[in-house]
């Protein structure tokens, strides 16, 4: 296995890989972009003008988001070695051609267009199915910005100038919400972990309870969509993938082609945990199987005080900070509940959501 792991990020996803990476006795540099560091003390920080010098510091490889510069991401793989690989990343990290990638594959998405204008729009309104469609940015967007809800009744203008081009989708009635971690290495084995059961805010991830209140099919119909997207890209590495239930089939909502929120959980209560597992296949190394037995939630931390009291025994609670600035609706950490009770550890961690996003 190679021991010299390059993070092209500085922000908390960077922060957590390279805490695995330093645990397995590797050593990390990091590209800086456009982001306050946050990984001080975990390995030297290049800026974007010593590229060449980062790219020299390295054997392998990541990345702590898919909207980077071609450029960069091209120079990585031809000089060093990128996982996930390139084509990977510039396929997932674009709306319309990830849908498109899904269309191919025969996985359930929610019926869209792309949108490159107005005009286009009153088009793509027209020919979509049911009464609202959900307009997005093709790249960004996440954590519910960059999107628009227009109904087809509507006169006035939604969607900036600025925005296009978009994806439209029609609206769907959502059940529930559900994600998956899949982890793919070199020789081509992969492992999934547990299905997690989201729950969501305006837009954004607030809390994961795992296992997922689904039976054994759809949990074994969402890691077959899993496996047949990595193995179809030959993707190295951790991927997830978000989805809707509805009408009590499985659809695909996004997919993040790198470690994800979703996956956060896995830290305590997982072995390996997902950035471990990533870390270990962008080094060469292989896949190791989840070993997991009891049950865990995840609580995101926003611009929110900490809770008034924690569970008590037997389930045990973890936090976790990454040492950002404050701002409305921003990520500062998390915490993770672990106890052998599903049913008591889901009232602990719906209450706790309930308490610090005030639902």
């Amino acid at each position: 296995m190679k021991h010299r792991l390059g993070i092209m990020g500085c922000g908390q996803l960077s922060q957590m890989m390279a805490e695995a990476a330093r645990r397995r006795g590797s050593t990390v540099s990091f590209l800086c972009l456009d982001e306050t560091p946050v990984v001080q003390g975990l390995g030297r920080i290049y800026e974007t003008a010593e590229f060449d010098q980062f790219l020299r510091s390295c054997d392998a490889v990541t990345v702590e988001r898919e909207s980077l510069p071609d450029e960069m991401l091209q120079a990585a793989q031809d000089r060093v070695g990128l996982a996930p690989g390139y084509d990977a990343l510039v396929v997932l990290r674009e709306r319309d051609t990830q849908k498109a990638m899904l269309d191919t594959l025969d996985i359930p998405t929610s019926p869209w267009a792309m949108v490159s204008s107005d005009r286009e729009l009153g088009a793509a309104l027209a020919g979509l199915p049911g009464d609202v469609v959900r307009c997005k940015r093709t790249l960004g967007g996440y954590d519910g910005g960059g999107q628009w809800r227009v109904a087809k009744a509507a006169s006035e203008k939604v969607i900036p100038s600025d925005a296009y081009p978009v994806i439209a989708e029609a609206e769907i009635n959502i059940d529930r919400e559900l994600a998956i971690v899949v982890a793919r290495d070199v020789t081509g084995d992969t492992v999934i972990y547990p299905v997690t059961e989201n729950y969501m805010h305006d837009g954004i991830l607030i809390g994961s309870i795992v296992p997922a209140s689904i039976d054994e099919a759809m949990a074994e119909d969402a890691a077959l969509m899993a496996r047949k997207l990595v193995n179809a890209m030959e993707y190295v590495g951790v991927l997830a993938i978000e989805f809707f239930v509805t009408d009590g089939r499985l659809m695909v909502n996004e997919i993040a082609p790198r470690v994800h929120n979703t996956g956060h959980w896995t830290i305590g209560a997982v072995g390996p945990d997902q950035f471990t597992q990533h870390i270990t296949c962008v080094l060469g190394g292989r896949v190791a199987q989840p070993v997991f037995d009891q049950s865990a939630a995840l609580i995101n931390l926003l611009d929110t005080p900490l809770p008034r009291e924690m569970p008590e025994g037997p389930i045990r609670s973890l936090i976790q900070t990454y040492g950002k600035g404050s701002r409305k609706g921003r990520k500062l950490g998390h915490i993770t509940l672990i106890g052998p009770d599903p049913e008591a550890l889901r009232s602990a961690a719906e209450g706790m959501i309930a308490e610090l996003h005030s639902l």
